[in-house]
């Protein structure tokens, strides 16, 4: 046990070891679906991380077993105050708000300007000829949808991007290194930063307040002048809107992309069956896992099985390792949109599970039945092989740095083909 305890630890800590860790996921299920760090416990199996998520005894917040709160810029004290990072009742709260702007009705009234703002987007990428998947394509998309969804002009996006950007990188900055000047001097541009953005959101805040509409922004300031929410919950809601899905979207479309391109026959049945695009989309998120893990204070004692987590601790919660759990997914390894098991963890589970996730997997699919349908045309390719293709350094999100993507026209490769051999 120890050995497994050292290639875990080396895991998390060593971006070099997280580059193919089937196999310890593997030993994690099988040996300690639940293993003791101290005073971290990872949790890998999936029905023990439902366990974790469901119990009343944890808490998003690090504050409430003693641990700091993470980030030291005032965009990350924005972000500790987002719906995700929220706990019992004040989550409740907060999120019955948003509740009814992704219901099953609204969300399908959304699916047609999805659709066409990733079928806009893939359009010029397409005609290009090269592109890469990920900075073309994975980024800017998530925050278009945000954008389309909220009522904000085309015209706006690309500022938003930027701004969705310096969320995730005041998050994933570490600011606890020797040199305190440096750390001092980026944060102190990090918050310049953000006083642009905080600007905007406060304006757009003021234009939906004096002339109410019916999308979410308009709902939240009016839910503010009623006294539900203040200011600063205002402001951090509509900055997680709007940098919602970067990261998470982002590596989801890439690794989705990437499993398509390694398996044309995918491409063939999206291309037949165009409404299968949604499951394959799915089980890329199942198989790829974009969040990699999470993590929950424990306020009360957790028993898991034979294993007790007593109060005080942390439980790391290995999504990525859940996902390919043979106790509740057959064939873990093996890439079937057919499963007949499709609850898998990639957007969480319970009172934090990911509001946004039917959106993701309509922007997903919408990308994919684009690329499938280009593919009748054109030959879709990337120079990428799995030894070349460079992953995330971040433990959290798994997702690829990059992923070039080719399309030839069809016709020219067989011309080309054909002169070869005369």
């Amino acid at each position: 046990m120890e050995n497994l305890r050292q290639e875990l630890t080396r895991f998390i800590q060593d971006p070099a070891a997280q580059q193919d860790p089937s196999a310890l996921y593997r030993r994690l299920l099988a040996e300690a679906p639940v293993l003791d760090l101290g005073r971290v416990h990872v949790v890998s199996g999936y029905q023990e991380i439902v366990s974790v998520l469901m119990h009343p005894g944890t808490a998003v917040d690090p504050t409430t077993v003693g641990l700091p709160s993470a980030g030291s810029t005032a965009l990350a004290r924005i972000v500790n105050r987002m719906l995700p990072m929220r706990d019992g009742a004040d989550h409740t709260r907060l999120k019955r708000l948003a509740t009814t702007a992704f219901s099953a009705r609204r969300l399908e009234q959304m699916r047609e300007r999805i659709e066409s703002t990733a079928a806009r987007m893939l359009e010029p990428l397409l005609a290009a000829g090269e592109f890469d998947v990920v900075a073309d394509l994975a980024v800017p998309l998530p925050v278009a949808v945000s954008c389309a969804i909220l009522d904000i002009p085309d015209s706006e996006q690309e500022r938003v991007v930027g701004w969705a950007g310096l969320v995730a990188r005041s998050l994933l900055d570490d600011f606890g290194g020797k040199d305190v000047q440096a750390d001092a001097a980026r944060i102190a541009e990090l918050d310049a930063e953000f006083e642009e953005f905080r600007t905007y959101v406060e304006e757009l805040c003021a234009a939906r307040a004096a002339a109410p509409g019916d999308d979410l922004i308009s709902r939240l300031t009016v839910a503010r002048a009623e006294g539900k929410l203040d200011d600063e919950d205002l402001l951090a809601f509509v900055v997680m809107l709007l940098a919602n899905g970067l990261e998470t979207l982002t590596s989801g479309l890439a690794l989705a992309v990437w499993q398509v391109l390694k398996s044309p026959e995918l491409a063939e049945l999206i291309r037949n069956r165009p409404e299968r695009a949604e499951a394959v989309f799915d089980e890329a998120q199942r198989l790829g896992s974009p969040v990699r893990a999470s993590a929950r204070a424990l306020t009360h004692d957790v028993t898991l099985g034979d294993t007790v987590i007593p109060a005080g601790r942390v439980a790391l919660l290995l999504y990525a390792a859940a996902n390919r759990d043979p106790r509740r997914f057959a064939a873990p390894d093996a890439f079937d949109p057919d499963r007949a098991e499709t609850r898998h963890l990639a957007f969480g589970h319970g009172p934090h599970h990911c509001l946004g996730a039917p959106l993701s997997l309509m922007a997903g699919a919408a990308v994919l039945r684009g690329l499938a349908e280009a593919g009748r045309t054109r030959e879709l390719s990337t120079p990428l092989t799995e030894e070349t293709v460079r992953w995330s350094t971040q433990f959290v999100f798994g997702g690829m740095r990059e992923l070039p993507l080719v399309c030839s026209p069809v016709a020219r490769t067989a011309e080309l083909t054909g002169a070869v051999r005369s």
